[in-house]
């Protein structure tokens, strides 16, 4: 097995931050280091490491995939998901194209037993989500297991771990949620140093460039509308991936993060384990069936 380097494409956030909707918590902090970025201002943010390891059945020593597993050595991959989501490779991020391409041909390897996503991000662009959600389908239809260990999930991350068998928090301050979308316009009508930023939280549209126009002019019920079919989108795919969420709990569903243990308590995760138990866990799976 190896592990194929892809090169930053530096235009693609440009593109993805201009035409995207996003499925994202905290979006207020991203945004100044979003607005620098499309003023030529170099990001303060270091780009993401993507490199799949291993951990082989006899020791559970992480051992990077680039001299690969000995002949019938089984191991379970662990993938990095951390930081922003997006579809495509930028200058700061590995896209989920390349993500669910490497993801699925290491799942192929006969060696690879099951599949750990190491989730750390606060989600990302909603295009990034049906690469992640088609490779993890796929990877179960092998027969072998997937679960998410995460430590901060929220929205279109939380969107993508649960799909997976199963959930589980590294810690006791690790985050749940976020399930729900939001939308943030910037008014440029006023000069440079007078920006003002609108966020707006979901309900229905039809036309993307009227309901623009519409709530810059303080109507907002054209974009909340718009954002309506991809909550609910979100939702049915959190109720059919997660059987025991307590889909009726206040705040599950309407954007709620929650700790480790009240997570666990309302079925958005299955239980608290390190990533060396995660791994274990996964292999348990893949004998057990």
């Amino acid at each position: 097995m190896v592990i194929a380097k892809h090169s930053k494409n530096n235009l693609q956030l440009a593109l993805d931050i201009c035409r995207g909707q996003w499925l994202v918590a905290n979006a207020e902090a991203l945004l100044p280091i979003a607005l620098d970025f499309l003023s030529h201002i170099p990001p303060q943010v270091e780009a993401d490491d993507f490199t799949p390891t291993a951990f082989a059945s006899d020791t559970f020593g992480r051992s990077a995939l680039t001299d690969g597993a000995s002949p019938g050595q089984k191991c379970v991959v662990v993938i990095p998901m951390h930081g922003t989501i997006t579809k495509y490779d930028t200058c700061t991020s590995t896209g989920t194209t390349t993500i669910s391409a490497e993801l699925l041909r290491l799942a192929a390897d006969k060696n690879v037993v099951g599949v750990v996503l190491d989730i750390d991000s606060g989600g990302g662009a909603c295009n990034a989500i049906p690469p992640m959600v088609a490779a993890i389908s796929k990877v179960k239809a092998m027969g072998k297991p997937i679960v998410a260990h995460c430590d901060f999930c929220a929205s279109a991350a939380y969107w993508i771990a649960s799909q997976c068998d199963a959930i589980f928090a590294d810690n006791n301050m690790s985050e749940f949620g976020s399930i729900g979308v939001m939308v943030q316009i910037l008014d440029s009508r006023v000069n440079r140093d007078g920006e003002k930023v609108i966020t707006i939280y979901a309900n229905e549209s039809t036309d993307k460039n009227l309901s623009y126009r519409k709530a810059l002019d303080g109507d907002f019920s054209l974009i909340k509308e718009e954002m309506s079919p991809i909550v609910q989108d979100f939702h049915t795919a959190v109720k059919a991936g997660r059987e025991n969420l307590k889909f009726d709990a206040p705040g599950v569903l309407s954007g709620a993060v929650f700790r480790a243990a009240k997570a666990i308590d309302l079925g958005l995760a299955n239980a608290m384990l390190d990533l060396d138990g995660t791994v274990e866990n996964v292999f348990a799976r893949a004998t057990y069936k």
